[in-house]
């Protein structure tokens, strides 16, 4: 990181931004709060200091926004990983806008921030379907789950086996026929049942439309490619494709694997010091939709097959990415084999495949890339 003659440390909010501007010779700090984000004007304030400067701000539920305002004004902004921003015990006990701004100030002078990457407005557009997605379908959930709780409170069950002898499966044709002729034996039984009904076919209907627009905006956008051979290896599907790829974004900013499986919170947490060594659970950090779709993935593994994943006619992936996605599925499926046959509980099993899942989904998308230059 290059040395700056003048640091603007901000603390930003919906409706007000408070920029700390310290003075790397003289270790002077200049405050000033803007009501209302005028970003033409807090650029223009930051023009009248020496440079080279560099503001930065912390992660958070703005997101990108400021960083776009201010560096399409001609400032030079980042936005500063929150985990990596240092913190004293007097920040805690003091706490307010004015000394958020100046700690990071502080932070850039000593090169003690860590800035994260910074997506196009059209992948960020995919993070953010991705999350409606997820949303869509968890509501939908929340809705089947009403109805059938409903119907156990009132004592009907839907019962009986297929002619293969298995349980019969709920949400199939024969269930909604079979539904159709439950009849509660009062009024508002009856009403419940047809708004809870509605209430499930109300969110399959939204969540069915926001795959449809979530599969064109992925088509048309630029990670159409990789979305496509990330789905190569056994476990990923559509969802965790997509929303693995539009979190990467830029698949050549990890160098490795193990930076992958760290980002997605896969790593097992660690307290370790002298001889002693101690790994717990993993660490839960980053983007949670995609450790758990993930998670979700890797469960896929429990009764798949050693036989090739068949990919959709017309594909247009690389046979080199293609060939990469069945070598990985094998090796994930030799070494979840491995683990339960050395007696690993099968949950610790499945968050070990998981985080090495990601790391193969890392390796296809940067194939893919490497392809395309």
């Amino acid at each position: 990181m290059p040395r700056y003659s003048t640091a603007f440390g901000m603390d930003v909010h919906l409706r007000s931004t408070t920029v700390c501007a310290l003075d790397a010779e003289t270790g002077e700090a200049v405050t000033r709060r803007f009501r209302g984000n005028p970003w033409g004007e807090v650029a223009e304030w930051m023009s009248g200091f020496p440079g080279p400067s560099l503001a930065a701000y912390e992660s958070g539920y703005l997101g990108f926004a400021p960083q776009r305002e201010l560096s399409g004004l001609g400032v030079d902004c980042v936005v500063a990983a929150v985990s990596r921003v240092p913190r004293s015990a007097a920040d805690f006990s003091s706490k307010n806008d004015r000394n958020d701004a100046a700690r990071m100030a502080k932070a850039i002078l000593s090169h003690d921030i860590s800035p994260v990457w910074v997506p196009s407005p059209e992948i960020e557009g995919l993070r953010d379907l991705a999350g409606a997605h997820d949303a869509a379908t968890a509501r939908l959930a929340a809705a089947k789950q009403r109805l059938l709780a409903f119907l156990a409170r009132r004592g009907y069950a839907y019962g009986g086996t297929t002619p293969a002898g298995n349980p019969r499966r709920y949400w199939t044709y024969d269930f909604l026929r079979w539904l159709d002729k439950v009849r509660p034996a009062d009024d508002g039984g009856i009403r419940a049942l047809a708004a809870l009904r509605s209430e499930v076919e109300a969110a399959a209907e939204t969540r069915d439309d926001l795959l449809a627009e979530y599969r064109a905006a992925v088509a048309a956008g630029p990670l159409s490619a990789e979305v496509e051979a990330l789905q190569s290896i056994k476990g990923c599907g559509f969802a965790l494709a997509a929303a693995f790829a539009s979190e990467v974004g830029d698949f050549s900013r990890f160098r490795s694997g193990r930076q992958v499986t760290s980002y997605f919170g896969l790593a097992p947490k660690q307290r370790s010091s002298a001889d002693s060594v101690r790994l717990g659970g993993i660490s839960g950090a980053g983007n949670a939709l995609v450790r758990r779709l993930a998670v979700e993935g890797s469960w896929s593994y429990v009764q798949a097959s050693h036989q090739p994943k068949l990919m959709p006619k017309g594909s247009g992936v690389p046979l080199e990415v293609r060939m990469h996605g069945r070598k990985g599925s094998e090796r994930l499926l030799r070494r979840r084999e491995e683990m339960l046959a050395r007696g690993m509980p099968q949950a610790k099993a499945n968050a070990a495949t998981a985080a090495e899942l990601v790391r193969w989904l890392w390796a296809l998308g940067a194939m893919c890339r490497e392809g395309a230059e």
